[in-house]
């Protein structure tokens, strides 16, 4: 939450997801996130004009002036190459302060900018504004730099020699970033990361030392400030008083008919729950502000249509766990930096979460269905209970992707794992099972390659590794995954195959025809291919990128629908299909960020979810696709490898086609290459023709539509 503002005793809270209302008449939250073009916007200020209108100062989405009951009455992009730190209504203009441009004088009626102050005084051409404030004639101006401030009388505020300028108090004490302007009577204070000061006849004077300042708020002869360790209070002249709120941060404040309400925040800085607090009563309203404004970097969607979200890229963003029924948000958080850093998600077959964390291991949760997280058992899996490792220390187990096979194994990808009992830098853990039971480990002497593995892909006899610096690895592990006699395990870098346009693995997916999407740093690579004797024969290898009309060659991530190949980018979300490629960014969708970190479909709904930087989309495409296709056949039935292949005819598009054995086992995995016909000679995936007999066959299409039929092959 970045601002607070009363309006006829209700309490409007610009955050990073939109403005929230709490009235405290009725005890009714009300949340706005929907701003036409804009969905979801990052509100770092707020103010009201004097016919009643919002005005409502973005990151990166300009200028917005806003009505609860009309809705969005203007949007102005000329800031949106800025970010709007501060806003004050003052008569027919709205005073805008920008971190790169200074203050910019705003017509409310013409809906321009009709003049821009970049050099205040002394400070540096376009200090970044923090606060604004303007008492009496004098505009005051809160800089990174320390205070400024002009008559609004002044001939010209072009002129730098109009501003007046101090970065240090009369004592000498250095004010520094001011954050906050208030005024007690004829008195004006400002709040800084040093301290509090107030305005005195010959300069600024210390009232309060030491005091890190995010807020300042005046009513009659009370000043309040917003500090780091808690809220001071100073009545008159009487001395400052402390009041703490244990466990949380005061961040904003604002003054109220019941008293003053104070947004606080607890946890780590980038770790928060939310509530707003009467200070003189108590109370204590626990705001849910869901996930608009945050960063989703992995989703899943669970057997009861519960979304599950992470939020953090490495350790970078520790925001804990999202959940979402379609109504709540509930958050899973434990105010511990490395705890809450959740990289990925995975749903076992039984319908547990599986979380990994970029530092504590991994939590499995038993949710019961409802909002309530408490309600909930969580377990942790670290290196104390499991062969999970860690790596710079004995506490720092770090996960960087959990997947789920066809038999309800969880695959786990520990990420440079120095401290493993077998020495290794990137073992792979696979338990079958919970609690864990003969958990089995891959590692560096089995074949793992030397970087960081990040991104599991678990096939049926098979799985793939993406790793941060080292390519793709490959294991065929055939029959048995625990007899390891029999595997195969084959590197795929740039160096061994110049195809592959990055070494850098970011994502990886599967077709029903069996299809390999990779989302690179360079683009898309989808390729197909035979692994034999620890080789990997290429069969088709295709690369997407700026050229084929991506916007991005920065693929995050990748997800195959009926509706075609999605992908996630560093500049919108891409739709390929039919060799062609559609971009949707934040200019013309509703996608709250351009940088698409996740993506996630739900087959039940026909729902894409979308994961971005700043916020979630839902995105409602097709559950099928355009045609129907017509029976597959089978020609000649039965058939003589000798003689010939047989042929599959009438294949769908992007169709799998399987082959079994009269016992269940696969024998041979088929795809038609751009067609509607495969041909099968009588081998099975290691190229050894099989031996007579009934053989099964199963075709299945990308909406998951199953054709079945028999063949006869004759060994002659």
């Amino acid at each position: 939450m970045q601002d607070l503002l009363t309006v006829e005793g209700k309490i409007w809270a610009a955050t990073s997801g939109g403005l929230f209302r709490w009235d405290p008449r009725n005890s009714v939250f009300s949340c706005y996130s929907d701003f036409g073009d804009v969905q979801n916007p990052q509100i770092l200020s707020l103010t009201m004009d004097r016919e009643g209108t919002f005005w409502l100062g973005t990151a990166q989405d300009g200028l917005i002036r806003w009505s609860p009951d009309e809705g969005v009455l203007g949007f102005y992009p000329v800031f949106a190459e800025d970010r709007i730190q501060a806003l004050w209504a003052c008569g027919d203009s709205i005073l805008v302060g920008t971190a790169r441009n200074g203050v910019c004088l705003f017509s409310a009626a013409e809906g321009e900018v009709l003049e821009c102050y970049r050099r205040l005084g002394k400070f540096s051409r376009g200090a970044e504004v923090n606060s604004l404030a303007v008492f009496g004639d004098t505009l005051f101006v809160g800089t990174e730099e320390g205070i400024a401030w002009a008559s609004l009388n002044a001939p010209n505020l072009y002129d730098p020699a109009s501003w007046k300028t101090v970065s240090v108090s009369e004592e000498g004490y250095a004010i520094g970033p001011v954050n906050a302007i208030a005024n007690k009577g004829d008195v004006v204070f400002i709040g800084s990361k040093w301290g509090v000061f107030r305005r005195g006849r010959r300069g600024w004077k210390l009232e309060l030392r030491g005091v890190s300042t995010y807020d300042l708020a005046a009513r009659g002869d009370t000043l309040a400030v917003a500090a780091k360790d808690g809220i001071y209070l100073k009545v008159g002249n009487r001395r400052w008083i402390l009041r703490e709120v244990q466990g949380w941060i005061p961040r904003s404040l604002a003054f109220a008919k019941e008293g003053l309400w104070v947004y606080l925040s607890t946890g780590h800085a980038m770790v928060k729950d939310y509530v707003l607090y009467l200070l003189n009563r108590g109370l204590k309203v626990p705001l849910t502000l869901g996930p608009p404004g945050g960063q989703f970097t992995d989703l899943a969607i669970d057997h009861n249509g519960v979304l599950w979200a992470a939020t953090s890229i490495r350790d970078l963003s520790p925001g804990g766990l999202y959940r979402f029924d379609g109504e709540h948000w509930s958050r899973y958080a434990w105010w511990d930096t490395y705890r809450d850093a959740v990289t990925c998600i995975a749903v076992d077959k039984d319908g547990y979460i599986w979380a990994g964390t970029w530092g504590k291991g991994i939590f499995r949760i038993r949710d019961d269905g409802t909002p309530d997280v408490w309600a909930d058992s969580i377990v942790w899996i670290t290196s104390k209970n499991s062969p999970l490792s860690p790596t710079v220390d004995t506490s720092m187990v770090v996960i960087g992707d959990i997947a789920v096979d066809h038999m309800g194994r969880i695959w786990v990808a520990n990420y440079m794992a120095h401290g493993s009992p077998i020495p290794t830098n990137t073992p792979i853990v696979v338990f079958d099972g919970f609690p864990p039971k003969n958990p089995i480990v891959f590692t560096d002497r089995d074949g793992v390659p030397d970087g960081e593995g990040m991104v599991l892909l678990p096939l049926e006899g098979k799985m793939w590794l993406g790793t941060c610096r080292m390519g793709l690895a490959l294991l065929d592990y055939g029959p048995s995954l625990r007899d390891k006699e029999d595997d195969h395990w084959v590197h795929i870098s740039t160096a061994s195959f110049p195809q592959l346009t990055s070494n850098k693995i970011l994502d990886i997916e599967t077709t029903p025809d069996g299809r390999i999407l990779v989302a690179t740093e360079n683009g898309l690579n989808v390729l197909r291919g035979i692994c034999r004797e620890g080789k990997f024969d290429v069969e088709d290898w295709e690369v997407y990128d700026i050229s084929d009309g991506l916007p991005s060659n920065l693929v995050y991530a990748v997800c195959p629908t009926p509706d075609g190949i999605w992908l996630g980018t560093e500049g919108g979300l891409v739709h390929l299909k039919d060799g062609s490629a559609v971009t949707y960014t934040r200019r013309n969708s509703p996608l709250p960020d351009n940088s698409v970190y996740a993506l996630a479909f739900d087959s039940r709904t026909g729902y894409l979810w979308i994961g971005t930087g700043h916020g979630l989309s839902r995105l409602r495409i097709s559950l099928t696709s355009d045609t129907s296709a017509p029976a597959v056949e089978a020609f000649p039935n039965p058939f003589s490898p000798k003689e010939g292949p047989i042929t599959f005819r009438n294949l769908p598009e992007g169709s799998s086609l399987l082959i079994f054995s009269p016992s269940g086992e696969l024998i041979r995995s088929l795809s038609p290459k751009g067609g509607t016909e495969v041909k099968w000679k009588g081998d099975n995936d290691a190229g050894f023709l099989v031996g007579s007999g009934i053989y099964l066959y199963v075709v299945r299409d990308p909406q998951g539509s199953i054709q079945v039929g028999k063949v006869a092959l004759i060994r002659r």
